[in-house]
């Protein structure tokens, strides 16, 4: 019994009346030419009784045909595993396949049994040994009759709605059968929404939906609701693989965390970023949360609010070092944070290294601690350049007055606090119009306040870099660096030291530059804080060792009870092991700092995490420790680089969004738009991603 694939199935249009005349005209002559070549051949006439019968033949089978409209006829493609026969049935439709001759055949290799005749024999010549002029099976089969693919299962159109398509995905095209679903489109549809912040109702827009349309008429396009119940699917489904990533990972999570209020909203908000390094030793980050921080945002809800996430996602056990910002309430958090002993005692070194505060702020308030020395002497020049660029009409009386006096035509600008060269391009800026500026006060008499010629000296002097200045602007920026250097220093020099290119050399160099007095008593301090990381490291990593020989001795007991091992033999592997144990030997980590220095260049690019998993089977507790040190961040940049988003999402058009949406909508897009580009793929909107980055969130 032949075994059926499925079929194809084709309208077709169906011919006028005149041209079926025609063509039935043309049939019949052919008809007749072909029964007087076969006369000529045989050496006799046909048998008119006979061409008769066959005539009432080829009627009887139109007759059995199913019924078609006015103007379609039906292709039918019947794929059967040993043969396939293309079968076309046409009545009335003017088709030039009506004889049983013309039907076509095509013969398929195929194993086992080919439909009734062998495997190798051409289905024509199995169907002429029963009858040679009768098709009257494969109309049957064709009109339903086949027991596996009946007509009514073969007439859907999801089944028939197939395209062959080129799937590059691994890299080498591949043919692939294509198949409608409309819960994979909804789902892709969703995915467009979140990644590229989209509103809800982007798919109730009129020509949205003529262009949906027009790709996959069978797309039914959900509603504002329904797609917004896509988006939190997708946010659970994304939130469960990262939850499961978590679980199977052996190693430690640093974080990062920061607030922001939107603007005009009066709503708060926490990020939560966790840093890590994968097996492949790839340093990842994900967005974990996007919670709302009603106030006071004091100190108490922020530890909080941070230890609900760890809980939630099973983090607490895990965790690292947790970066945050200089605000005073933040380092309240930190302290209520470590008063929890069931977290506390999970942390390395007891919590010593735990807290590391953000370098980027840190820059920012050393700097700006040396350019308040010239607090008082700029604010002139700042307030002139803020009053021009106020108004057009003020912009346009501006380049009158520097066209007056032959001055560059550039823009005034004034400084921004967060970027440490704006204040010297003001000042380079001012110096340049400062004719302008004289004579734009001549102008506009509501301009009260030009620079006087002392403020004007001081600028130069400022710009010249004039040594009193200078010197000043040092001795304020020495002072905040070394009040932030006492806190979180010890934990960036283990880092430096896991460096294979300087190790402690690298410490020692540059403490000896600015704190010369303190280098023995600091490095000390490394050298024990390093040991002791080393060795509950060491520690965890005995005890997981023990877990699994414990599990494989039973295994090896439950095997071996039956062989009768006695038990002096098993004390004596007991005792051999803990003699390997006792002997005296250097440490992984003695180890590495007796060796060498890398002998890569420091102008090199050196991949630090491809060298610690070449070291791996070398150092496996000392790689362990470098994957957990080398993933914490230096700052708070990728929790702040949320807010871009956010302020998107919670854009004038999106503004009535709840904060469960809010969430789920920054945390997925964060979430898809991180794998795509870690799998090396293309968002297609990286220049809108690097306008947003321009601006700053306060």
């Amino acid at each position: 019994m032949m075994k059926v694939l499925g079929y194809i199935k084709i309208r077709v249009r169906r011919r006028n009346s005149t041209e079926r005349k025609k063509g039935k005209e043309k049939e019949q002559e052919r008809g007749k030419k072909k029964n007087r070549s076969e006369e000529r051949h045989k050496g006799k006439r046909k048998n008119p009784i006979k061409a008769d019968m066959a005539d009432s033949q080829r009627e009887s089978v139109q007759e059995d045909e199913p019924d078609l409209s006015d103007d379609e006829g039906v292709f039918m493609l019947c794929l059967c595993s040993g043969n396939v026969f293309a079968l076309v049935i046409c009545m009335g439709a003017g088709l030039n396949f009506e004889t049983p001759e013309e039907i076509q055949r095509i013969q398929i290799e195929a194993d086992g049994d080919g439909g009734t005749g062998t495997p190798n024999e051409p289905v024509a010549d199995s169907a002429q040994k029963s009858n040679s002029r009768s098709t009257s099976s494969l109309l049957h089969h064709a009109r339903g009759g086949c027991k596996e693919m009946p007509r009514s299962k073969r007439m859907k159109p999801d089944a028939l709605q197939r395209l062959l398509t080129l799937d590059s995905a691994e890299g080498q095209p591949k043919p692939s059968v294509w198949e409608f679903e409309q819960k994979r489109s909804r789902k892709n549809l969703a995915y467009m929404v979140i990644g590229h912040e989209y509103p809800f109702n982007s798919a109730t827009h009129h020509f949205f939906k003529v262009f949906a349309t027009d790709l996959q008429p069978l797309f039914k396009m959900p509603a504002r609701t329904t797609l917004r119940t896509d988006c939190m699917g997708v946010y659970e489904e994304e939130k469960l693989k990262l939850y499961e990533l978590f679980g199977r990972m052996d190693c430690k999570v640093s974080f990062t965390s920061d607030l922001w209020t939107c603007k005009g909203k009066d709503r708060g908000f926490m990020a939560l970023t966790c840093h890590y390094i994968d097996d492949d030793w790839k340093l990842r980050k994900r967005l974990l949360t996007f919670t709302p921080m009603p106030s006071p945002h004091t100190g108490k809800h922020i530890s909080e609010a941070i230890y609900d996430k760890l809980v939630l996602w099973n983090l607490d056990k895990k965790t690292f070092s947790l970066v945050l910002d200089n605000a005073s309430a933040n380092d309240a958090a930190i302290r209520d944070l470590l008063s929890k002993s069931h977290f506390r005692k999970n942390l390395p070194c007891d919590g010593q290294i735990f807290h590391l505060r953000c370098g980027c702020h840190i820059l920012n308030l050393i700097v700006q601690d040396g350019l308040s020395v010239m607090s008082g002497k700029i604010d002139a020049i700042r307030e002139t350049m803020k009053y021009i660029r106020h108004s057009q009409s003020r912009m346009e009386k501006f380049k009158f007055a520097a066209s007056q006096v032959n001055a560059p035509d550039k823009k005034p600008a004034w400084d921004v606090q967060t970027r440490w060269n704006s204040t010297y391009i003001m000042l380079d800026l001012a110096l340049q119009l400062k004719d302008a500026i004289i004579r734009y006060a001549e102008v506009d008499k509501s301009y009260t306040f030009c620079p006087s010629d002392l403020e004007w000296d001081h600028v130069k002097a400022l710009h010249g870099s004039a040594y009193p200045f200078i010197v000043k602007m040092g001795k304020e920026m020495f002072h905040k660096w070394n009040k932030y250097w006492e806190i979180g220093s010890v934990l960036l020099a283990i880092a430096c030291c896991l460096d294979p290119r300087c190790k402690l050399a690298v410490v020692e160099y540059y403490f000896k530059m600015m704190h010369p007095e303190e280098l023995e008593s600091f490095m000390t301090n490394l050298k024990n804080c390093f040991d002791d990381l080393f060795n509950e490291y060491l520690i965890s990593n005995n005890k997981a060792s023990q877990t699994q020989s414990q599990s494989a001795k039973s295994t090896d007991a439950s095997s071996s009870g039956s062989k009768g091992e006695s038990d002096t033999r098993a004390g004596l592997k007991n005792f051999l092991n803990d003699k390997k144990q006792a002997d005296p030997q250097l440490s992984e980590l003695d180890q590495y700092i007796a060796e060498p220095l890398d002998p890569c260049s420091l102008d090199d690019d050196f991949d630090i995490l491809s060298w610690w998993k070449l070291k791996a089977p070398k150092f496996p507790v000392l790689s362990k420790l470098a994957r957990d040190v080398l993933a914490v961040p230096i700052s708070t940049v990728a929790s702040e680089s949320t807010f871009s988003t956010a302020g998107r999402t919670l854009s004038p058009t999106r503004s009535s969004l709840n904060d469960e949406s809010i969430e789920a909508l920054v945390c997925a897009q964060n979430w898809l738009r991180t794998a795509v580009i870690e799998s090396g793929g293309e968002l297609g909107d990286e220049n809108d991603d690097a306008d947003a980055t321009d601006e700053i969130v306060q």
